[in-house]
């Protein structure tokens, strides 16, 4: 049984075409990423937060169990992928209110994605629960930022349908991502 892996953006399998056996695969992500703890779980799987080895950069790996994705479409080289990772390849194009898909890996029981993750971040529900009421000044920056994320979502042709405040990674030292 194979495991594919993929990149965004970028193509997604190897250049050669060959697909790891996903043994291979999940241990080249060992070697490339700690895992640390759950930084959440729902419906949709489970997130941990991760630091890639090769720089200590913050990342977080997203892992949803293969038998629940319903929905898969194809990546501009034309593999087949998880309609998530189709949305995500659309939107990650640099711009910095959306979290980045920084590679993703298909195993037999599970899709597995690497996302950035700002060193210092929270969600914004917890982020407005810590704080007990955010300023005038500070709600309307945060909204002006999820406007414009929103705006370049539906820019690349992608309608989010799931803003909500869980949904809304605050960056703490800058910026909304979500």
């Amino acid at each position: 049984v194979g495991g594919r892996s993929g990149a965004a953006p970028g193509p997604g399998p190897s250049a050669d075409s060959r697909v790891p056996p996903a043994g291979k695969a999940q241990q080249g992500l060992q070697e490339r990423y700690r895992l640390g703890s759950l930084l959440g779980s729902g419906g949709f799987g489970s997130i941990f937060a991760a630091t890639r080895l090769s720089d200590g950069a913050p990342v977080a790996i997203k892992r949803v169990p293969r038998n629940s994705v319903r929905h898969w479409g194809e990546l501009p080289d034309g593999t087949s992928a998880p309609l998530e990772i189709v949305l995500l390849d659309k939107v990650s194009t640099g711009f910095p209110g959306v979290v980045q898909l920084l590679e993703w890996l298909e195993l037999p029981k599970y899709i597995l994605m690497v996302l950035e993750r700002p060193k210092r971040s929270q969600d914004l529900h917890h982020f407005i629960r810590a704080r007990g009421f955010l300023s005038e000044e500070v709600a309307r920056d945060l909204f002006r930022q999820v406007l414009e994320a929103v705006q370049h979502c539906t820019s690349c042709g992608v309608l989010h349908r799931d803003i909500k405040p869980q949904n809304i990674l605050v960056d703490l030292a800058c910026c909304v991502f979500f």
